[in-house]
């Protein structure tokens, strides 16, 4: 009979968190007989893949060539101003690598501008040309309403409680991750 393995001292304080809010223990998941299907990174990955697919194809697709990935870097400089791909990078949880390859072709279009940074020879700051700044503004427009229709389909308390949950697994997505790398 093999034992219990001890939860990650992040782990417990999740458990912990979970406890003090109300979950009672024998709510609680057992780790050792949860089904695949029930994973909550298996349906949260099915269902943002899905959205990502209507994204796509009902309000990207139709007004540019770029894919969600470059829409969402385009998006991020669009929200926080220049900057460069190290920040992009940090804000997109994208390596450096990828950011790379999906800036390229937004580069070449001209949609983005690249400009050396004076305070650091090595690096490029990066910014929405008026082009691409008007494609973005042309794309937000068509992405505005699904959006508003998916929120719709939750009540007022029930999108309050989905922040409510999501900033709540971010948290513990956290702790566990310094847990693990402790």
């Amino acid at each position: 009979m093999s034992r219990p393995r001890k939860l990650p001292a992040a782990a417990a304080a999740a458990a912990a968190d979970s406890a003090a809010a109300g979950a009672l223990p024998d709510t609680q998941v057992c780790s050792q007989t949860l089904a695949l299907e029930d994973f909550i990174t298996f349906r949260l990955g099915a269902l943002s893949n899905a959205l990502q697919t209507q994204v796509t194809r009902h309000y990207i697709a139709p007004a540019s060539p770029v894919g969600l990935t470059e829409w969402r870097l385009m998006g991020q400089i669009q929200r926080h101003g220049e900057l460069h791909a190290s920040a992009l990078s940090r804000l997109s949880l994208m390596d450096k690598a990828q950011i790379s390859r999906a800036l390229q072709p937004l580069i070449d279009r001209g949609w983005v501008l690249r400009r050396a940074d004076p305070q650091h020879a090595r690096r490029h700051l990066l910014q929405l040309s008026d082009a691409g700044q008007a494609l973005f503004d042309e794309v937000l427009s068509r992405a505005r309403p699904y959006q508003a229709a998916l929120l719709n389909a939750l009540t007022a308390d029930e999108r309050a409680m989905l922040d409510r949950i999501l900033d709540k697994l971010g948290r513990a997505s956290q702790a566990l991750d310094r847990g693990l790398d402790a």
